[in-house]
């Protein structure tokens, strides 16, 4: 069984999840995915309070323009997509 990590992410424009509104700047954690099984992903507040469980299709739209890497600079994702 593979163990996915956790990332971390800045908010970059306000969103909703699960009756919680996320504003800018604000970080929570996402679960990694998880390509063979596509088994949902576990999203943390930044306090690591669990929030709710999220499909592949919602991460990946909330990577495309709501979130960023906190690990990464802004302009290096950026030119990876």
């Amino acid at each position: 069984m593979h163990i996915r990590s956790i990332n971390k992410y800045k908010v970059i424009k306000r969103f909703s999840l699960c009756k919680k509104m996320c504003d800018l700047s604000e970080t929570i954690y996402i679960q990694e995915p998880d390509p063979t099984c596509e088994e949902t992903q576990k999203v943390f507040s930044d306090g690591k309070e669990y929030l709710t469980d999220i499909s592949s299709d919602v991460y990946e739209c909330l990577c495309k323009g709501f979130l960023i890497s906190d690990d990464k600079k802004p302009s290096l994702q950026n030119n990876s997509q």
